[in-house]
């Protein structure tokens, strides 16, 4: 199963997203799950980084299939909410329909950073 978690700053919007393990929804090459994951994140990313510039802190673990994308502090972390929030809901979407082989969460933080 994958687990996602978005982590909210304080009533500022997405901090953070980190992704922990694979789909299982089939095997190796053939995972339309972890595909359609990986695909998101990836746009995202090029979107925030390539597109936006904003210097997003990129965290990639092959082993225990591991990815966090954090924003930064200050005028990146707001430039960056809309590509967030599009991630947080595609991924929402797509848990609905794979419920069983990943799981969407939100964490609420006090941190004001």
């Amino acid at each position: 199963m994958t687990r996602v978690t978005f982590s909210l700053a304080a009533g500022r919007g997405i901090r953070s997203v980190d992704l922990r393990g694979h789909a299982g929804y089939a095997d190796e090459g053939e995972d339309i799950v972890c595909a359609a994951i990986s695909s998101a994140v990836m746009l995202t990313h090029a979107l925030l980084f390539d597109v936006q510039r904003i210097p997003v802190d990129t965290v990639i673990e092959d082993d225990g299939a591991h990815i966090r994308i954090t924003l930064p502090q200050g005028g990146g972390f707001e430039k960056g909410q809309d590509a967030m929030q599009a991630l947080r809901i595609h991924l929402s979407e797509l848990e609905q329909d794979y419920s069983e082989y990943m799981n969407v969460m939100e964490v609420h933080t006090n941190a004001e950073d």
